[in-house]
């Protein structure tokens, strides 16, 4: 077992310890948000035929100048399928999205054309192509729809849908277990006693992991209910879950708890401490097929454990790639601690005309909730670091892909 390690090393052994999940089918009204298993490919040309950009008259071949008159052979429905073609001077009312017959060469808006007896009276000059959405203009058969890897969106439930996919394979959801292990923290229906405290880690990390793809299987309140029930309802939940994530109890009067209890399961401990603050207290161990994840019970430092450790690992059973977003900011208020050793110090970043701007938010105590708020970024502060200045500029990890993607957005 490695101990007091650093932060790359203690990721690196997390995803070596893991691996992606299997396939498994899923109805595409329950897709969102899951990870496409498998390539999708066009069956078929985006749109199939020729079809109208607008309400009008879909002309053939004729005089092309203002004035210029087409006898109007038909008027097409959206669900008629023209199974004629124009010939030279000749039109036929369509509507927006219906299908062109062949021989087509232009549509004119309705407003731009007078309508008299048999006749359509064009009142700007033609230009071939015009208002046509040409056959495969968005996709054309064969072509790569989706890869693997892609989280399903809106946007690629449409594109599925208009293809008559309603079922795809996805990468199965890792299924997870939050065990809180604090003597003093009870959960939802638990009446509160003195000296006890709502728990705040597992809604909060429940909340993280069905975010980031996983599901929450079981919440279990290990510290109040004793050892010996809390490692037999873990013997159960290791052979059906992916994940088990611990907050709390890693130390309580002087003991490792959670080398007890790994010792008890019969896992194998991976790693415990890293030179992290806060959340330095964080393991991991493994049990068969299952990973277990100790993180700190302070909030804060529970939520920067879950963003180093629980995050990467499950994008990694996922089959994601897990890359850190590293910018430079420029942080507006500073930080007045020394970092003895590595730090997370939970901040809001944004960008901005002159760069990216960072700011430290308030309540960086490990055991306060108030930095969490509005916490998008965290300062990475190597060991060392002496006191940040106002006005510095500040290593800095993004914590969403959301934040780079609205930055692109105004840069453009």
């Amino acid at each position: 077992m490695f101990t007091n390690i650093s932060l790359e090393q203690s990721r690196q052994i997390l995803t070596e310890n893991c691996a992606a999940l299997a396939g498994e089918k899923t109805l595409l009204d329950q897709a969102f948000n899951r990870v496409l298993k498998k390539q999708v490919y066009a069956s078929h040309d985006l749109p199939p035929r020729a079809q109208s950009a607008v309400d009008g008259y879909a002309l053939a071949e004729g005089k092309s100048h203002i004035g210029s008159s087409y006898y109007l052979r038909a008027q097409l429905k959206l669900e008629n399928y023209p199974c004629f073609s124009l010939e030279y001077g000749q039109a036929v009312s369509v509507q927006t999205g219906g299908i062109l017959p062949e021989g087509t060469v232009a549509v004119v808006p309705r407003e731009k054309t007078r309508e008299e007896k048999q006749q359509v009276i064009v009142l700007e000059p033609i230009k071939p192509g015009t208002n046509i959405k040409a056959a495969g203009e968005d996709f054309h058969q064969g072509e790569l729809l989706l890869s693997a890897g892609d989280k399903l969106d809106s946007a690629a439930i449409a594109l599925l849908s208009v293809y008559g996919i309603y079922e795809v394979e996805t990468v199965r959801k890792p299924k997870a277990g939050v065990v809180c292990l604090a003597s003093n923290i009870i959960g939802e229906n638990m009446e509160l006693h003195d000296g006890q405290m709502r728990d705040s880690n597992g809604p909060m990390l429940n909340a993280l992991i069905n975010r980031d793809g996983g599901e929450v299987n079981a919440l279990v309140y290990g510290g109040i209910s004793g050892f010996d029930d809390v490692i037999s309802q873990l013997r159960r939940l290791t052979e059906q879950l992916d994940i088990v994530v611990f907050t709390g109890g890693t130390f309580e009067n002087g003991t490792n708890n959670i080398e007890g209890i790994m010792h008890a399961l019969g896992a194998r401990m991976l790693f415990q401490g890293v030179q992290l603050q806060p959340g330095s207290h964080a393991g991991a161990a493994r049990k068969d097929n299952c990973l277990l994840l100790s993180l700190s019970g302070n909030p804060a430092a529970c939520a920067v454990n879950y963003h180093l450790f629980v995050k990467p690992v499950l994008k990694k059973m996922l089959g994601l790639e897990d890359q850190w977003l590293k910018i430079k900011a420029c942080c507006i208020n500073g930080f007045a601690k020394k970092s003895t050793t590595r730090r997370m110090v939970r901040g809001q970043a944004w960008w901005t005309e002159d760069g990216w701007i960072v700011e430290v938010l308030p309540g960086q105590k490990p055991s306060m909730l108030r930095s969490l708020l509005y916490c998008n970024a965290f300062l990475d502060l190597p060991e060392g670091t002496p006191p940040i200045e106002a006005g510095q500029e500040v290593p800095v990890l993004l914590l969403s892909d959301d934040v780079l993607i609205q930055a692109k957005s105004k840069k453009n």
